[in-house]
């Protein structure tokens, strides 16, 4: 019991977190766009590209230690070995960080003069900004080992404190420099490089702080511990790399491609179809340790449970929300940012990626029992063939067709995908579930959401005619309407309903 509670809550801070930054940055956004101007703002689109790409150099090493600082509290022993496991991979990232930093920082100058497409800013102050940059990335992938260890030891409530904190003051006090103190790029970006440094130091003494061991380990690598972990991390490792291909070379590519005053436009797509997938990540974050940890105690059925429960929340929130996005894209895109020309430019490409980054929050379930299991060789078997199949067309697509065709492909590639590989991959982890999880977890949300679209399109609302907030307000209330159909649709939602009111009477 006490277990379950932890999860609910943990669940719960994760929504709570997400949610919170979500909306600062869905606030805040618009605002760069109008004081830094839609070419500068390309700047911050670039960043998160390059950021996404440094992804390929973690290497699995963060989720191996999430997934053993999962197991070690599973087992309640050998927190020292995981003090050790930490310090080892500590100096692996410091390296590969500075490594990555420094190249990027090296190559500022020919980024903004040779691969961005740009029109009227200054290229000097440009290339200090990709410096900078380098720097942050540098930064920020060190955080990341420290957040993945505290997701294992699932202290989620903490650290979902500490990053809403940390997004305030990387959102609304990067506005607050905006507004009061200077419009300058360059200035923006030294900001941000202030605060990934406070980023760090918050998230590595919480770190250390939730592993129990008195104990202190030396700072060395530790071998004997990390050589048992290698054939997993290998595993992790080879399916991130393809993963990094797969979503983020189109997004590099339309760098080069788009001017860079499009390319900011396109960075607003990207945060909402990316944001698609941001909401599915609290179930993610709170069910991978616990499903690692019931199998760590040999309750495997307790998991497969926990995993169909979970798909049935993810489908109450995610179709509809992927649903709301996709009919009124464009509609969305100007209530948000009170640009019709950024609006008219992304309403097309929103659509695609979002109904693209729907599917792909359900189908990543198959990879979650890989993961929990510890055996993802037919992950890597199935990325090594999805980069032989889509990169090739990614990249064709990219300089052929611009953004609209990549989130064309973007969304075949996701359905191909999961309508072949999901039922290969439950065949060998839970044979004889996925017709019961395709056909009573996740059809009869999806047909309810399809049916309520349906009759909404039927309805003529006039936007263009509304103020902003009114729009926002409509579009809120009908995706609330929707996912409260769908919680009475859903058998696993009912019963925590039926559960919470006969509590409530008590």
């Amino acid at each position: 019991m006490k277990s379950l509670k932890s999860l609910k809550l943990n669940t719960i801070a994760n929504f709570a977190g997400l949610g919170y930054s979500t909306i600062i940055s869905i606030a805040v956004l618009p605002f760069y766009i109008q004081y830094l101007g839609a070419e500068a703002f390309g700047l911050v689109g670039f960043f998160t590209t390059l950021q996404a790409w440094m992804q390929l150099f973690d290497m699995g090493m963060s989720p191996i230690f999430s997934r053993q600082a999962a197991q070690v509290r599973g087992q309640n022993i050998n927190f020292l070995a995981l003090k050790k496991l930490l310090r080892s991979l500590e100096l692996i990232f410091l390296t590969v960080a500075l490594i990555v930093a420094l190249s990027i920082c090296g190559g500022s100058s020919w980024i903004a003069n040779h691969w961005l497409n740009i029109k009227s800013l200054a290229l000097p102050e440009v290339a200090i900004c990709i410096s900078l940059m380098g720097a942050m990335i540098g930064l920020r992938f060190f955080s990341t080992l420290y957040r993945s260890g505290i997701l294992g030891m699932e202290k989620q409530i903490e650290l979902n404190i500490a990053s809403s904190i940390l997004v305030t003051l990387k959102f609304i006090g990067a506005l607050l420099l905006l507004i009061f103190v200077t419009q300058n790029f360059l200035y923006f970006f030294m900001y941000q490089f202030f605060i990934g440094i406070i980023e760090l130091i918050v998230l590595a003494t919480l770190c250390y702080r939730f592993i129990p061991s008195s104990e202190n380990a030396e700072i060395r690598i530790f071998w004997d511990i990390l050589k048992p972990l290698l054939p997993f991390v290998g595993g992790i490792a080879f399916s991130a790399i393809i993963w990094v291909l797969l979503t983020q070379l189109d997004k590099m590519i339309l760098s080069n491609v788009l001017p860079l005053s499009q390319y900011g436009y396109f960075t607003l797509v990207v945060v909402i179809a990316t944001g698609v997938n941001q909401v599915s990540s609290p179930i993610s974050q709170a069910i991978l340790p616990r499903m690692t940890y019931l199998l760590s105690q040999g309750k495997e059925q307790d998991m497969l449970i926990l995993y169909k429960k979970s798909t049935q929340f993810m489908a109450v929130i995610m179709l509809p929300l992927t649903g709301m996005i996709a009919l009124f894209s464009t509609e969305l895109l100007f209530a948000w940012t009170d640009n019709n020309e950024a609006a008219e430019w992304g309403g097309p490409i929103l659509f695609w990626f979002s109904l693209g980054n729907g599917i792909l929050a359900i189908s990543a379930f198959q990879y979650y029992l890989q993961y929990a299991y510890g055996q993802l060789k037919m992950h890597v078997i199935y990325s090594s063939i999805s980069a032989i199949i889509q990169i090739p067309i990614i990249v064709y697509v990219a300089f052929e067709y611009g953004a609209l065709g990549v989130a064309l492909v973007w969304f075949a590639l996701r359905g191909v995908a999961f309508l072949i590989w999901t039922p290969i991959v439950h065949n060998k982890f839970a044979p004889g579930i996925h017709w019961s999880w395709l056909s009573r977890d996740i059809a009869p949300i999806l047909i309810s959401t399809i049916t309520s679209l349906l009759f909404i399109n039927k309805i003529s609302i006039n936007f263009s005619e509304m103020p902003r907030m009114e729009v926002f307000g409509i579009l809120i209330s009908i995706g609330i309407v929707i996912i409260s159909i769908n919680i009475l649709i859903s058998s696993a939602c009912r019963q925590i309903l039926i559960s919470a009111i006969q509590k409530s009477k008590k």
